[in-house]
């Protein structure tokens, strides 16, 4: 039996296992491959087909817009083409001269409805002084519609000499001349004064007629004119049948006065056979001026009281 053999091994003589590379298998690293998320692609999705939608429609549209502006489908021929509304003063021919709208079928061609810019047009409508507001609406395929409301005069008003109309706020408007208005006239405002201050003392005139417009007429008086150069004292010429009268009203409680006026009118005329002015503003008293032969001899005004009628001021 043949011996065996026997070998004494060494350990020490290996290196050690981690430097060893037949000894562990090396461990295998994966790669994630990156996905694109759901939100991603929808997003692309969309973009896509918003794309095949929007750039042709883009093209269609400018098309179309560049038709519009030129198609003589869309051109206001004549002043037949355009409605005015709301004027009675302001002829139509002037309305339509500041709109730019051909007034008749001579010119070749007229201004494009989608070239016209509506908010200019309103406001060169209403650079008439009669027009107070103008509205501009496009009435397709070819017409135009404009819609005035025109200021409203309260008075005739003197300015050197020359009578103009003047509405609430103080606004001066020509003479139309082919309409009968009755109104007083309106004494101390100038065309240089500015516009604030012409409407102050317009709006004193308009409160006073406002405050007896009831009473005035049922007194049998009518005001003829009314001077506003004095700020702090309207003065109103009252006419009745052939009598003639100036009133100071002061600036404020006008009917009160007036009626202050009309109760002691009896009493005024005993004084003096005929008087030019009667003055309401002084409290309790009423500061009379005879006119004429009817004067005092002594020049003086008279002074009635208001205490003796019940009245005050």
């Amino acid at each position: 039996m043949a011996a065996r053999n026997t070998v004494d091994l060494n350990l020490e003589e290996f290196p050690p296992e981690e430097d060893s590379p037949y000894l562990r298998r090396s461990r295998a690293i994966g790669v994630r491959r990156r996905r694109i998320s759901r939100r991603t692609r929808r997003l692309l999705a969309w973009t896509v087909v918003l794309g095949a939608v929007l750039i042709p429609g883009g093209f269609a549209g400018f098309g179309l817009a560049r038709f519009a502006v030129s198609s003589r489908r869309f051109e206001i021929a004549s002043g037949a083409d355009v409605t005015v509304t709301g004027n009675r003063f302001v002829p139509r021919g002037e309305i339509l001269r500041e709109a730019g709208v051909a007034t008749s079928a001579d010119s070749e061609t007229g201004p494009n409805l989608f070239r016209m810019s509506l908010s200019a047009e309103e406001t060169r409508v209403e650079s008439i002084p009669w027009i107070k507001r103008a509205t501009v609406v496009r009435a397709f395929p070819h017409h135009l519609a404009i819609y005035v409301t025109e200021r409203v005069p309260v008075a005739f008003a003197d300015l050197g000499g020359k009578i103009t109309l003047v509405d609430a706020h103080g606004v001066i408007l020509d003479n139309p001349g082919k309409t009968a208005l009755d109104f007083p006239v309106l004494r101390g405002l100038t065309a240089d004064e500015s516009a604030s201050e012409r409407a102050q003392q317009v709006g004193t005139y308009c409160e006073f007629m406002r405050e007896t417009a009831a009473e005035m007429p049922r007194s049998g008086w009518m005001v003829s004119e009314v001077r506003l150069k004095d700020p702090d004292d309207l003065q109103a010429l009252l006419v009745q049948g052939s009598e003639t009268l100036l009133v100071h009203f002061g600036r404020r409680d006008f009917l009160r006065r007036f009626k202050n006026f009309l109760a002691l009118l009896p009493q005024l005329e005993k004084h003096s056979a005929k008087i030019a002015s009667v003055d309401l503003r002084y409290g309790n008293q009423v500061v009379v001026e005879p006119a004429g032969p009817g004067k005092n001899p002594s020049g003086n005004r008279t002074q009635p009281s208001l205490e003796g009628s019940g009245l005050r001021d």
